[in-house]
């Protein structure tokens, strides 16, 4: 197969067992890659009455994007999805870039899929045609850095790329990561905890082969062309410089930085955490993923202090905002170091973050207390706090056992020892589908509100994210011509100004807006590569650049609209997933509190969200979706997109009616 390596690893943990198997030509040409792979596979082999994270039957996927490994800018990106998260109870998947997932298509394969459990630790080692699953026992217990180290010791080799979890996923905590490249980290709902339960620490990959692409000069040519069309844009150099930090100092000035669990879009400490001090005063060197132009990534370094000879790469916004704003603290050197913490013990710093955050709420409201928490008392902006929780958090001991559940089941525990309603604890959790959000400010940006809603995988920023409304309230897109410069079809630009979409404070439009993004960052994914180089993030990856990338890889012939169709499909496959598992309309609101609060302060003070404007918001975009109106995917929908097994496979379990 031209562009696809065209082959499949499927480990069996409980056998020991591995095998290979072909890619299906027309299976690839509808799904890409990635998290269309991942998607697909877990909903077709996975039984979904199995109700148990941690059963051997539960199944994660890996899967490499279609472009992982060629010239395509930002065509680092690969996901891992699991079957029934131990988060949320649903599916859910992780995204990160690196370099792992180029390495496995230079290895030939396009995917990996894991079922069973070993009785004992495991490492899966891949060598081009040499796959083989070897004893992990030295590996188990130690920390993700340290493992990594180990197994490119081992080999002799320092280029190996090495995915694996640290001690948070070995005990099964739902708010673990995996890791790669030692500081790219895969959330996804806590898929780590289950490779945990899986006894398999690492996956470790080298690979000498090269990617066959159809027509190589002119992906060359598109590749070389969309290369220069990044660095030409304004945003560029901005994002290039100080990389996701800088939103700290965007929502700083709109007053949308959550703040203290929420309770408010103002941090006066902000200035002692955005982009310009991290980059000023402790940046060392930029980095970037593989084939990446934008260089978004600093290695960091203290250099004096408590925190003196903190060296690592990164700290992101969800970081900075997690722990910071949310959790109230102002010491970058203490960020820096917790950010090293959460890599090395292979921690998800969203989920973490909320975590604690709830937990030094219920502090703050006197909910709980010494007693409860051992003796520690949970203060907004105690560092030292929160680096003692962490470290229970992985190691599931103390009070921090309880937040390694996640915010939700962690409320769920507190309110039955304190014997309060659950609901009482449960208001305090920012969630969607159980799955904390990121740290962005809904109330005030409706589109973003529904994005986040209606999110597959539960309430992020990754899966539908309209920051559009943002950049047109900034005056920075003031016709629709000036959306095709960020890669938007005229066509799609058009209907968001016909049914004013873009004002973040009126519902009209919100579902074209979210649907468009929802497809695109699907298509995104399932080819590997980065959002940020989209729309999204001010730079032109749109669906026509993918459709001229795939298209001259694989021979097959790919327009902008078909790319988006794969993203539709693969969206609608994810939500009949969910809707397997009980998911329907009550699942798709965000939190409770931002119908109740309202922003206390700030430039967008008193702004909240109203259940009428949002009931309708949902209304449209399930009609937009072709779906029911408790937000099912239909027959006639699932057909249309060429998933007929889908719809035959809901329909025989009662859940849509069989047209036709």
């Amino acid at each position: 197969m031209q562009g696809w390596s065209g082959k499949i690893i499927y480990v069996n943990l409980s056998k020991a067992e591995v095998k290979v198997k072909p890619l299906d030509p027309g299976f690839a040409q509808a799904f890409l890659g990635g998290r269309g792979f991942c998607s697909k596979i877990l909903f077709d082999l996975f039984n979904p009455s199995i109700e148990d994270p941690f059963s051997p039957e539960n199944l994660v996927c890996v899967s490499a994007g279609l472009l992982n490994g060629t010239l395509a800018p930002t065509s680092g990106r690969f996901t891992i999805g699991v079957a029934r998260s131990p988060l949320t109870g649903l599916f859910c998947d992780g995204n990160a870039g690196g370099a792992f997932a180029p390495e496995l298509r230079f290895a030939g394969y396009d995917a990996l899929v894991i079922s069973g459990a070993s009785p004992k630790p495991l490492y899966l080692y891949i060598e081009d045609s040499h796959v083989e699953l070897e004893d992990a026992s030295h590996l188990w217990g130690r920390e993700v850095w340290e493992a990594t180290d180990m197994l490119r010791k081992d080999y002799g080799d320092q280029e190996l790329k090495v995915l694996t979890i640290g001690p948070a996923g070995e005990n099964r905590d739902a708010v673990c990561s995996v890791m790669c490249d030692y500081t790219k980290a895969i959330a996804g709902g806590g898929v780590g905890a289950v490779l945990g339960s899986k006894k398999l620490k690492a996956v470790a990959v080298r690979g000498s082969g090269a990617i066959e692409l159809a027509d190589p000069e002119k992906f060359e040519q598109v590749a070389v062309e969309l290369h220069q069309a990044i660095r030409s844009m304004p945003f560029y150099e901005t994002l290039s410089k100080y990389g996701t930090p800088i939103l700290v100092s965007i929502f700083k000035k709109l007053g949308g930085l959550p703040s203290y669990n929420w309770q408010t879009g103002v941090f006066r400490e902000a200035e002692k955490i955005d982009e310009t001090v991290l980059v000023n005063e402790y940046s060392t060197k930029s980095r970037a993923c593989y084939g990446c132009p934008i260089h978004c990534s600093h290695f960091y370094l203290v250099r004096e202090g408590e925190f003196a000879g903190t060296t690592g790469e990164g700290l992101e916004y969800e970081a900075l905002g997690g722990f910071g704003s949310r959790c109230g603290v102002f010491s970058m050197p203490a960020l820096l170091y917790i950010n090293n913490l959460c890599n090395r013990l292979g921690i998800d710093v969203i989920q973490a973050s909320s975590s604690i955050a709830l937990a030094m709420h219920l502090w703050q409201d006197k909910i709980l207390n010494l007693e409860d928490t051992e003796g520690m008392e949970l203060q907004w902006g105690d560092h030292h706090a929160i680096i003692k929780l962490l470290s229970q958090m992985a190691s599931r001991k103390g009070f921090g056992g309880i937040l390694a559940d996640g915010a939700l089941k962690a409320a769920r525990s507190i309110a039955k020892i304190k014997d309060l309603p659950e609901e009482k604890i449960e208001y305090y959790v920012v969630h969607t589908k159980g799955y904390a959000h990121s740290n962005v400010e809904l109330r005030g940006s409706k589109g973003i509100a529904l994005a986040y809603g209606v999110a597959s995988r539960g309430g992020d920023h990754l899966r539908g994210h309209a920051t559009q409304e943002r950049y047109a309230s900034l005056g920075l897109y003031k016709k629709p011509e000036d959306w095709v410069k960020v890669g938007v079809p005229l066509e799609i630009a058009r209907t968001w100004y016909e049914k004013q979409a873009l004002d973040p404070r009126s519902p009209s439009g919100k579902a074209l807006l979210v649907i468009y993004n929802e497809n695109l960052f699907a298509a995104a994914d399932a080819l590997g590569v980065c959002k940020f180089a989209t729309s999204w993030q001010n730079l032109p990856f749109g669906p026509e650049y993918m459709a001229k990338l795939a298209t001259a890889a694989t021979g097959v012939e790919y327009d902008w609209k078909r790319i988006l169709e794969c993203g539709e499909r693969i969206y609608n496959v994810e939500r009949a997933m969910q809707s397997r598992y009980g998911c329907r309309r009550r699942h798709d609101y965000v939190a409770p509190r931002f119908f109740r609060e309202p922003l206390p302060e700030g430039p967008r003070k008193g702004e909240v969200l109203s259940r009428d404007e949002y009931d309708r918001m949902l209304d449209e975009y399930y009609e937009a979706r072709g779906w029911t109106l408790e937000g099912l995917p239909t027959w006639r929908k699932l057909n249309a997109l060429n998933l007929k097994d889908v719809a035959e496979d809901l329909a025989r379990r009662g859940l849509i009616k069989a047209e036709g």
